[in-house]
């Protein structure tokens, strides 16, 4: 009897597993925007750039590729990013219908995530070997939670891909000058601290007080030369029913 029961319990308890694993687990898929190709849940992106983005997808719908590049960018994930973005693709239905070169950008602040997700069309030529190296090369925009220029950066190098172009090489140029002008800026404010606290340090009460100014200073009293910026349209590119998921890559940052 005892067998019996362990053997009926067994079977329950496949049973249970069965129908659990055929269930699928329902994405958190935000719906299609009708007015533009760009949701961002978290209000990082500006307008610009979503205006941006937009206007791209409309100058490229008059071209014989038709690139069509949707933008998703969310807090967390409730699953993994490859799932969530293979989801996102085929309920958006990036691509233009005849050409189906639809590609998907997801980003996941908070988990500091992103992929790239692509077409059968458009994988040939933004293959995922190029998809990955473009993510890990956007990378220092993320970290100093540049999203919008991140963003930007992505956008422009899926482009270049497709037509040729070389832009997103140049707006990581121009990124890297600002960023060391900026460097720079604080290490020569840094610098005419130091010299006046030489100069007029020892004026302070009984002359003297200026060799602690610059202890307090070299012990880390002062600020951090590199601040961190804070999270941060018009026009559509339109949605034509085409594409459907055919690979991608994820990275972080």
């Amino acid at each position: 009897m005892k067998q019996r029961m362990m053997w009926l319990l067994g079977m329950v308890l496949l049973f249970l597993s069965l129908v659990s694993s055929a269930v699928p687990v329902q994405a958190n898929v935000p719906e299609r925007p009708i007015d533009s190709t760009v949701v961002d849940e978290t209000y990082h992106l500006s307008q610009d750039t979503i205006a941006t983005i937009n206007a791209e997808n409309q100058a490229w719908q008059a071209t014989p590729e038709q690139l069509q590049v949707g933008v998703y960018v969310t807090n967390s994930l409730s699953q993994d990013i490859e799932s969530l973005a293979n989801a996102t693709f085929r309920k958006w239905q990036v691509g233009f219908a005849g050409t189906d070169n639809g590609i998907l950008l997801v980003i996941a602040v908070e988990d500091r995530e992103f992929r790239i997700e692509t077409s059968d069309k458009a994988s040939t030529i933004l293959t995922d070997v190029e998809a990955k190296r473009i993510l890990e090369s956007s990378r220092t925009f993320f970290r100093e939670e540049d999203y919008n220029s991140g963003v930007l950066y992505i956008v422009d190098a899926i482009g270049d891909e497709f037509y040729g172009t070389d832009r997103a090489q140049a707006r990581l140029d121009q990124f890297e000058e600002a960023t060391s002008e900026i460097e720079g800026g604080d290490y020569l404010i840094l610098a005419i601290i130091v010299v006046a606290i030489l100069l007029f340090g020892g004026r302070g009460k009984g002359g003297r007080g200026g060799p602690g100014a610059l202890l307090w200073l070299a012990s880390g009293g002062s600020s951090s030369s590199s601040s961190s910026r804070s999270f941060g349209g018009g026009g559509s590119g339109g949605w034509s029913g085409g594409g459907g998921g055919g690979g991608g890559a994820s990275s972080g940052w």
